[in-house]
This record gives structure tokens, C-alpha cells and sequence, in this order.
């Protein structure tokens, strides 16, 4: 983070012959103390959260005391704007570039559609905007790249009227209500073709409206993140994943063929006996760093002004911190996303009688507030295991991926656009907690989770007992 000239003073405490404290820092001192002093919060408390390198805004002191620890420790890294002291930031300047929101560089002139469409290209597309011009400022006539070209047919459909004089409704933003309405009430496909067929008769013969589920799910697809879909051993032997096991037509463990033929239009094609959907981590953590609604929100967990005693968001607990302490230039840049996951098994099929389980990954950030990690959107189906029975043992195989992105993001890091901040910054991502009943735990952790020694907590201290006479 880049430090305000004017609190340059705080990584200048030592002076040249690091024996005394400088005359600047302690008068930056004494003017801190000042201001936090005349917050309501500290004349109604009498304490001040210690910002000091030690306490890091966890514990109360004394005003003296905190003066001490300053003193003493320096305060915590990139503590340079008081926001647990009742400071504000100063207001971020607009997004990216006035050519990336045309001439007003107000990201709030456009409507939600087109917010949107922005926030599904991010920002390296206003980049490719003002590479378009030359040094004298005078645009360059050249067709757009591929990627740029989604981009604008996308923000064309978002600002096109469903039809001439429509004001309510734009060729984007009808596809998308009909696909939500199909959703949230279960329509068939059928039915949803009906519907889209009568509302283009309906209305004016220049509509723009989706004439079927195919042509509504094509109209918004590219503001998805894309899914991967990835053959199995049809016993989870193994998963044709990598490069080199892509072309075998058969288990390299088992034996077991990879296809089965089946004919169609009168053709015959390979069909595969198994397949698991992946749908990639890594673009969607980015995602939340493209998009001003929950970019700043991801830094909540260090931002916000917290009262000691209450557990009200995971940042709170012993293993965050615990973990804080331990990999501490992970924890420098609050940005850096933790991780909860949750597998467990379904049947889809329950009620058909048919016995059928299927297995789902969930991701979720806990870096967001408490009141947004929990939602729906941001719980991230990220493997769907398919069934006809649960993995047991073996779903490590099927988990191949999301290891690969899960070491990706904590040895490597990942290069990532902060819209909120305007800065690019290297993301890492650790995995600190899973959700699963005890049956879950045993498959995800190889614990056998029967017998005496089955918690792994108490261990051989269990109060667990076998009956000596069974009748």
C-alpha cells in the first residue's frame, strides 16, 4: 500500500543512530492520541485500541500504554489511515479510465446490466481501450481482438431496448429475467420454449426477445465463468485430467474402457461412461477483485472495527489468528482470501425411488462479512462428483483439480486487479476449514471413522465400550 504523505512519519520512529526514538514520530504520535482521544467511542470507554505492531487493534490500553507500545513497536503494517479510530479513507477515484465509462468516468451513469457486462470483463479491457490511441491522443481505427469484441456486443445488448420506445427492458437484461423466472420456479424447458415463443408474437414485430431456452442461455453465457468437463473412470479409479492421460480410451489402473458407443443420426459416436464438471476456482476469486461491489468487501475482516469478546465472523476465532501468527506474510495483505470447504452427498433422485448420490464441492470466502459469506451467490459450486454411488476412498481422485488450483494459489500466487484499490496486487488463497458430517470426514481426511479410535479427538482416551455378553 502506498503511504500518505502526510503520515510518512510512522516508518520513521529510530533515528540514524537507532538508539532514540525521533522528534517527528513522537509529535505524529502525541497527534494520534489527540485524534482517537476525541472519538465518542473512547470518552465513553476510557480506552483506545492499541494499533502497535504487538496488539494490532485487538486489545484496550491506556492511552498511556498505548503511547509506550508505539514507542516501542512501531504501529502495524499499512496502518496508515486510522479507520479503527474513527478516521475515514478518502474517497477512491473512478475506475480504470474515463475511455473505459466513456466521458464521465462515473461508474454509477450506467445501469445494472451494463455494470454488469464491466464487471464480467474487468478491468484489462480498459486497458485494451487506451492502448487504441496514439501518443497524440487521436483514436486508432483497428478491428477489436477477440476478447474486446465480447466485451462490446455484450455492453451493445445491454444497452439495446427490447424493442424501439422500450424503456424498461434491454435485449440483456429480458434473457436474463426469463432465465431467472425460469429458475426460481422450476419451469420446464418446454414450457420456458412456449413462453418465449408467445412473448415474441406478443410483442412488436421488431422485439429482440429470446426465441428459446438455447437462444436465452447463449445471450448471457459469456458473462459466466466457463465449466470444465472432465471424463472419470466409470469406477473413480482415475480421471483423464492430465495432458498426458487425455487420449487413453481406457483406465490406466483398472482397465476399464473410457467410452461406449452409441448411434446418432444415424452416426457412430463415443460416448464417455463418466464425467465430473469443474467449474475453475481461481476465476472466480478474481472475479470478486473485478467487481466494486465486493472488492473492498473482501478486506472487511481487517477493516472492520471489532468489539473483544464477541465471536461474530471467523476473523475472530483462535484459528484465524493462530494462523495469522504463523504464516505471517500471508496475513500482511488482507486481500490474501481464506477458505472454507464443504462436501457432502445428495440424492437427486429421492423421490423416484431410484438410488442414485451425487457429490458437490462448496467453496466459500470468509474474508466477506458475515452477512455475505453465508449467501448463495458467493458459495461456490466448484466440483460436482457424479454417482451412481459416493466416492468413498477414492475422492481424492475426483478432487485432482482443485488441489492443483489450491497449491496454485498458495506456492505460486496469482496475479489479480483490484478495482476498488486501482491496483494489481499477487493473490494467495489457503484453505483453513472444511464443513462435513463425521462420514464426510473419514473420506476427506482418510480417518477411519469406526471402531474405538474413531474420534479424533479423544483418541484412546474415549469413554466408547463394547458390550461383553450380546444375547
Amino acid at each position: 500500500m502506498e503511504i500518505p504523505e502526510h503520515r510518512k512519519w510512522m516508518v520513521n520512529r529510530m533515528g540514524p543512530n537507532q538508539r532514540r526514538v525521533t522528534d517527528e514520530y513522537m509529535v505524529g504520535v502525541f497527534e494520534f492520541t489527540q485524534f482517537a482521544c476525541a472519538q465518542e467511542k473512547f470518552k465513553k470507554e476510557g480506552k483506545l485500541r492499541c494499533p502497535c505492531k504487538i496488539c494490532k487493534c485487538k486489545k484496550h490500553q491506556l492511552v498511556g500504554d498505548v503511547m509506550g507500545h508505539l514507542c516501542m513497536k512501531g504501529f502495524m503494517d499499512g496502518y496508515y489511515y486510522w479507520t479503527n479510530h474513527g478516521e475515514k479513507r478518502p474517497p477512491i477515484p473512478p475506475v480504470v479510465s474515463n475511455n473505459y465509462y466513456k466521458c464521465s468516468g462515473v461508474r454509477e451513469d450506467f445501469n445494472d446490466f451494463e455494470q454488469m457486462v464491466m464487471d464480467a470483463a474487468g478491468p484489462s479491457l480498459g486497458t485494451y481501450i487506451e492502448q487504441q490511441t496514439d501518443d497524440c491522443g487521436n483514436q486508432i481505427r483497428e478491428d477489436p481482438n477477440p476478447e474486446a469484441k465480447i466485451f462490446f456486443d455484450m455492453l451493445k445488448a445491454a444497452q439495446a431496448p427490447l424493442y424501439n420506445c422500450c424503456e424498461n427492458y434491454s435485449e440483456l437484461s429480458a434473457a436474463i429475467q426469463a432465465l431467472s423466472i425460469k429458475s426460481d420456479f422450476n419451469i420446464s424447458e418446454t414450457c420456458f420454449n412456449q413462453w418465449m415463443d408467445f412473448l415474441g408474437k406478443a410483442l412488436p414485430n421488431d422485439n429482440r426477445m429470446p426465441k428459446n431456452f438455447y437462444r436465452a442461455k447463449k445471450s448471457v453465457e459469456k458473462l459466466g465463468l466457463g465449466c470444465i468437463k472432465i471424463h472419470c473412470c466409470p469406477n473413480g479409479s482415475m480421471i483423464y485430467y492430465f495432458p498426458n492421460d487425455k487420449n487413453l480410451r481406457s483406465c490406466k489402473i483398472c482397465g476399464e474402457d473410457r467410452y461406449k458407443s452409441v448411434i446418432r443420426n444415424g452416426k457412430v459416436r463415443d460416448v464417455p461412461l463418466k464425467k465430473m464438471w469443474y467449474l475453475p476456482l481461481i476465476p472466480r476469486l478474481q472475479r470478486l477483485y473485478s467487481s466494486m461491489q465486493t472488492a473492498s468487501q473482501m478486506r472487511w475482516h481487517r477493516e472492520n472495527i471489532k468489539d473483544p469478546g464477541y465471536l461474530s465472523h471467523p476473523s475472530d476465532g483462535e484459528a484465524w489468528k493462530h494462523f495469522d501468527e504463523r504464516y505471517p506474510e500471508f496475513s500482511m495483505d488482507p486481500r490474501n482470501v481464506r477458505l472454507g470447504l464443504c462436501a457432502d452427498g445428495f440424492a437427486p433422485f429421492d423421490k423416484t425411488g431410484r438410488t442414485y448420490s451425487c457429490w458437490p464441492i462448496i467453496l466459500t470466502p470468509y474474508n466477506l462479512p458475515p452477512w455475505m459469506c453465508m449467501r448463495r451467490e458467493f458459495l461456490f459450486l466448484t466440483i460436482i462428483i457424479p454417482g451412481p454411488s459416493n466416492p468413498k476412498g477414492k475422492i481424492d481422485v475426483y478432487m485432482q483439480p482443485l488441489i492443483d488450483d489450491l497449491k496454485l494459489l498458495w506456492n505460486s500466487s496469482v496475479m489479480t486487479y483490484d478495482v476498488s484499490l486501482q491496483q494489481n496486487f499477487i493473490m494467495k488463497a489457503c484453505l483453513l476449514w472444511t464443513i462435513n458430517d463425521f462420514p464426510a470426514y473419514g473420506m476427506l481426511y482418510g480417518w477411519m471413522t469406526m471402531g474405538k479410535l474413531a474420534c479424533p479427538i479423544c483418541m484412546e482416551n474415549t469413554k466408547a465400550f463394547t458390550l461383553q455378553h450380546k444375547e
